[in-house]
């Protein structure tokens, strides 16, 4: 990987457009051991496939897109997801938990920045690798760096997710920026979007779809869709996070 797209895999059919997400973090740089200790890998029937998020013991955050099929917002069963933490390693040195339930937020305004929260079926045991990540109350300014990660794939043409859990940086930019290519059905001026924006060869990719995007120690948002090629020039929509804040402080009580 390189420096700044994230984005998530294909496998399945999810929610929208094509298969499962297709994203990575392009142009951005192998972590190291606990530099992000809430970054989980989710999996369907055993294959990697998106991001997921540490917010809680028993909880992780994902896209909607991640956990259900083309243009539908029915997750499939829980039985099917794990998420993966605690290593920079996708294969090696972590540990995976199942997840027991998928609540979907139905405030979304499209179904690419809807999110998912995953109740898992035992509680995360927390260390120097491993803990949870702040929720942001309030999106970012325009012009700030954001923290984008994932196991996504760094190039185009990158067959399996990368090994190598990367870490890569985006910066906000206005929401106008992000409604290149927009459908008929999406709102004017859709509030629960994070525009971040980078330079070519940088962003996000298959893979790394409801991974997390991480503004002063806080998550501000989630990967939600491509707007153009991996590492090419168009911004990314995130899911905001503060969009969404007091849904999930409800859900996770």
């Amino acid at each position: 990987m390189k420096l700044t797209p994230i984005a998530g895999l294909v496998l399945l059919a999810c929610c929208l457009g094509q298969a499962l997400p297709q994203a990575r973090v392009a142009g951005g740089e192998d972590a190291v051991p606990g530099q992000l200790p809430y970054q989980a890998a989710l999996s369907i029937g055993g294959s990697y496939n998106c991001g997921a998020v540490i917010i809680a013991e028993r909880y992780a955050l994902t896209a909607l897109t991640c956990v259900c099929s083309d243009g539908k917002d029915k997750p499939w069963s829980p039985n099917l997801f794990g998420i993966t933490f605690g290593s920079v390693d996708l294969y090696t040195g972590g540990k995976e938990i199942r997840v027991e339930e998928i609540t979907i937020n139905p405030n979304y305004n499209t179904l690419k920045t809807g999110l998912a929260l995953l109740r898992l079926k035992e509680s995360i045991v927390f260390n120097e690798n491993v803990s949870a990540v702040p929720l942001a109350r309030v999106d970012p300014p325009v012009g700030a760096q954001v923290d984008i990660s994932g196991y996504g794939r760094t190039f185009e043409a990158e067959v399996n997710m990368h090994r190598t859990l990367q870490i890569g940086q985006a910066s906000v930019v206005p929401r106008r920026e992000c409604r290149l290519g927009k459908s008929e059905e999406e709102p004017v001026d859709n509030d629960q979007v994070l525009c971040l924006g980078h330079e070519r060869r940088n962003g996000v990719c298959r893979g790394d779809i409801g991974g997390p995007a991480v503004y002063q120690q806080q998550l501000v948002g989630l990967g939600g869709e491509m707007l153009g090629e991996c590492g090419g020039l168009l911004p990314e929509r995130f899911i905001s996070i503060p969009a969404n804040y007091d849904w999930i402080q409800q859900n996770i009580q």
